[in-house]
């Protein structure tokens, strides 16, 4: 059964805990856990898939593992969480809250060349005042970081020369949303966040002329750019329970232009990306008292960046759409453990050698409860693992992904 409606509902006096019954007290300190946690993750490293080459980049959507486990398009789900995607499921966190996700993974492309990097796509913190619940996230966007390295003969004053040309791009594109999200009487919620894109991306090429011919004294000639990100982006949405059994949500994002300004000494005028209006919605059903259906979809209209890159980069229309099953009667060492499954497919903004590409992937997920109230969970940790492909034209790419969530509550 959904546990979590949207009737206000009293807490237990105490926590149920995994360990010795000590208790999160202070908000402060959750926030310093993670944020010490987070110092002990890789750093991100290299591109985590070819694709990144396309366009502006690789679309990465900020989901957290469970909603990568249940292959969500990031809406519907069923309790209370954090997602930039789903502005009212905030509503009901009604403690102080914390979440940090990140993902590492990797990609083989056919005749085998790799791909891969770690990357922290999500990361909020809920504080609740009155009814009123108020979010500050941030997340990922568009992955730019690739890496082309070909080899080549040059033609100086006569003399054949072999050269080697590395062409690079460091960084991504992020958004930081401030959202609000509140419960409308038993059954209905409704949120809104507002945000800014940042991040950086910085492009380099690189020729390196045989030292053997030209001799050790000729530097590699280097040509490098740098451009920063900013522009809004506000999102919408609403949450419904008419029943214990049905959970349905929707949100519409509008994104303002994305605009890249190159910074000093870079040469050149800013340049503006219109990004896409998207739609979401979703929903979850349970099937039995232990046995839950969630499936959404989502639509993005690229086709104002398409028109900016020049034509035939960028799709019009993107669609997404995906489902799973999560089966909440398991357990580890006394603890609920829910066991999840999915598959989600998804029209990738932006083509790769003039080919529209697209990603699949199948998914599967664990959750433990270390520690929860009654209406919510304090402490859980979620993994998910996911199989999937890309493919452009001829060109495939596949890849394993894994995601670990962590998320904090307490007074």
């Amino acid at each position: 059964m959904i546990t979590a409606c949207l009737k206000p509902r009293g807490l237990k006096p105490g926590v149920r805990a995994w360990s010795s019954g000590a208790h999160v007290r202070s908000f402060g300190a959750l926030v310093l856990i993670l944020l010490a946690g987070s110092l002990l993750l890789p750093a991100g490293a290299g591109a985590q898939s070819l694709m990144n080459a396309g366009g502006l980049g690789l679309l990465n959507d900020p989901l957290d593992a469970r909603s990568r486990a249940l292959g969500s398009v990031g809406i519907g789900l069923e309790g209370w969480y954090m997602l930039a995607t789903d502005p009212s499921a905030a509503a009901g966190l009604n403690l102080p809250s914390v979440t940090g996700t990140f993902q590492p993974s990797t990609s083989r492309v056919d005749g085998g060349a790799r791909a891969g990097g770690t990357r922290f796509p999500t990361l909020g913190v809920s504080y609740p005042f009155g009814r009123h619940v108020f979010v500050l996230q941030f997340g990922s966007f568009l992955d730019q970081e690739w890496e082309v390295r070909t080899e080549r003969t040059l033609n100086l004053s006569g003399q054949e020369v072999e050269a080697v040309d590395q062409f690079e791009s460091v960084g991504g594109i992020g958004q930081a949303r401030l959202g609000w999200a509140t419960r409308v009487g038993e059954d209905l919620a409704v949120g809104l966040n507002v945000g800014s894109y940042t991040g950086a991306m910085e492009r380099r090429f690189v020729r390196q002329l045989d030292p053997g011919t030209v001799g050790a004294g000729v530097e590699p000639f280097l040509n490098q750019g740098r451009w920063r990100a900013s522009g809004l982006t506000v999102a919408a949405g609403a949450t419904w329970q008419p029943s214990a059994l049905v959970r349905v949500a929707a949100s519409v994002e509008q994104a303002g232009d994305l605009t890249l300004d190159p910074v000093t000494p870079t040469p050149g005028p800013e340049k503006s990306y219109p990004m896409p209006l998207t739609l979401r919605a979703g929903g979850t059903v349970t099937l039995a008292s232990d046995l839950r259906l969630s499936t959404g979809f989502a639509r993005a209209d690229w086709s104002g960046v398409d028109e900016a890159l020049g034509g035939d980069a960028a799709r019009d229309v993107a669609w997404g759409y995906g489902g799973g099953v999560e089966w909440v009667g398991s357990t580890i060492l006394g603890r609920t453990a829910p066991i999840r499954l999915g598959y989600r497919h998804q029209d990738l903004p932006f083509h790769f050698q003039g080919e529209p590409a697209t990603e699949s992937a199948f998914s599967a997920g664990l959750s433990v409860n270390l520690a929860d109230t009654e209406t919510m969970p304090v402490a859980r940790i979620e993994y998910s693992l996911e199989r999937g492909t890309r493919d452009a034209g001829v060109f495939s790419e596949e890849y394993w992904r894994s995601t670990l969530s962590i998320r904090l509550a307490g007074g």
